[in-house]
C-alpha cells in the first residue's frame, strides 16, 4: 500500500458517522460546531463527553446564553456545584429569568441549602408559573414537609395544567403526607387516567388500597392497568395482588387464588422481594397449603432475618406440621426480636 492510500484510508476511518462530531472534527474553531456537539453529548446523558465541548463554545462566545445554561445543568450533573453556582449567577446578572432562580434551586438543593432552594423555586415560580417550575416548588416543599403549603402549590398547578399527571401525582402524595387518604386516592386515580404510563403513582396507590375503603375498588381498577401496561415490573404485580386478596380475603379460595399467579410472578422478577414472598406463605397458609406456605416464609425471613410477622407465621405452620425443635427455634427468635424496629 502506497503512502497516499494508506494516508486516505486514515482519514476516511477517522471519520464519524456522526454529522455533529464530523463537524465539531472539521471546524474545531466554530462555536457552533462545539455548542450542537455538547449539545449532542448533553441528550446523551454523556456528560463527560459534553462538558469539554460546551467549556469550549462558552469561550467561543460567553454571551451565547443556552449554551452556557447548559454548561452550568452539565457541572450541576457531575456535581460541580461551585462551577454550577458560578455560571448561574453570571448569567442571572446579566438577564433575571425564571428557569435561572429555578436552577439555582436546584444548585442550592444539592448544596443542602434548604431555605436558599426554596427561596428560589418560589421566585421561579412567581416569575413564571409553569408546569415544571410549579411542579418543583411542590416537589421542595413535600421533601421538606411543607404539606400544606405544597397542596395550596400543586392545586393551583393542576388547575392551571388540568391535563398534568405529574402535578396530580405531587397533589395526591400531598394529601396523603397530611392523611387525607379519599382525596389521596382520588387524585392518584386520576393521575393514572391522565398518563396510564406515569408510574410514579404507582407506589402510593400500592400502600393505600386498604386504607380508603371509599376508593378500593377504583384502586384495584387502576393497578390493573400497571399491571397490563408494566407486565414486567414486579411492584405492579405486587400491589394488584395486595388489592386483589384485600378484595377477596372473606370469598371463596377460588378467588382467594386470584390473587396467586400476580405474586408469583413479582417473585419470578425479583427474587428478592422479600415482602412478595411474605404474602406468598400468608395465602398459602390461608389455603391449608402449608410446605408452599413454609417455603416462601422461609425465603422472607432468610431474606430479612428481623420480619417479626414473617417468623411468627411459620412457628405456627412448623407447629402445626408436627416440627417442634423447629418451632421452638422461630418462638425464641421472636421472642428476641420483640421490641426491636422491624
Amino acid at each position: 500500500m502506497g503512502l497516499v492510500t494508506l494516508l486516505t484510508v486514515l482519514v476516511l476511518s477517522a471519520r464519524s458517522d456522526n454529522p455533529y462530531i464530523e463537524r465539531a472534527r472539521l471546524h474545531p474553531e466554530s462555536f457552533s460546531a462545539n455548542h450542537l456537539l455538547g449539545e449532542y453529548y448533553l441528550k446523551q446523558n454523556d456528560l463527560s463527553a459534553a462538558i469539554p465541548y460546551l467549556e469550549k463554545a462558552r469561550k467561543l462566545d460567553p454571551s451565547d446564553y443556552t449554551n452556557s445554561y447548559d454548561l452550568a445543568l452539565a457541572y450541576l450533573r457531575v456535581k460541580s456545584i461551585e462551577k454550577s453556582r458560578h455560571l448561574a449567577n453570571e448569567l442571572i446578572k446579566r438577564t433575571e429569568k425564571a428557569d435561572l432562580h429555578n436552577l439555582l434551586g436546584d444548585i442550592d438543593e444539592a448544596d443542602g441549602q434548604v431555605d436558599e432552594a426554596a427561596r428560589e423555586y418560589e421566585l421561579a415560580a412567581r416569575m413564571d408559573p409553569s408546569e415544571k417550575n410549579l411542579f418543583d416548588l411542590g416537589s421542595d416543599l413535600l421533601n421538606h414537609r411543607g404539606f400544606e403549603p405544597a397542596v395550596k402549590v400543586f392545586d393551583f398547578g393542576v388547575q392551571r395544567y388540568p391535563r398534568s399527571a405529574k402535578l396530580r401525582v405531587g397533589l395526591g402524595i400531598s394529601h396523603y403526607s397530611l392523611g387525607r387518604y379519599d382525596d389521596a386516592v382520588q387524585t392518584l386515580c386520576q393521575a393514572v387516567d391522565l398518563d396510564p404510563r406515569d408510574t410514579r403513582a404507582l407506589d402510593f396507590l400500592g400502600k393505600m388500597y386498604d386504607i380508603s375503603p371509599q376508593y378500593a375498588g377504583e384502586v384495584t381498577k387502576r393497578l390493573s392497568l400497571f399491571v397490563r401496561n408494566y407486565p414486567t415490573n414486579a411492584a405492579a404485580q405486587y400491589y394488584y395482588a395486595l388489592s386483589l386478596r384485600k378484595r377477596t380475603v372473606s370469598q371463596s379460595a377460588a378467588d382467594a387464588r386470584a390473587a396467586e399467579p400476580y405474586l408469583l410472578h413479582a417473585v419470578a422478577l425479583k427474587p428478592d422481594f422479600t415482602d412478595a414472598h411474605y404474602e406468598l406463605g400468608v395465602l398459602y397458609q390461608d389455603l391449608r397449603e402449608n410446605k408452599k406456605a413454609i417455603e416462601h416464609l422461609e425465603i422472607a425471613t432468610r431474606q430479612r432475618p428481623n420480619f417479626l410477622q414473617a417468623h411468627y407465621h411459620l412457628a405456627r405452620l412448623y407447629d402445626k406440621e408436627g416440627r417442634a425443635d423447629l418451632a421452638r427455634q422461630e418462638f425464641s427468635r421472636i421472642a428476641a426480636l420483640k421490641g426491636k424496629p422491624q
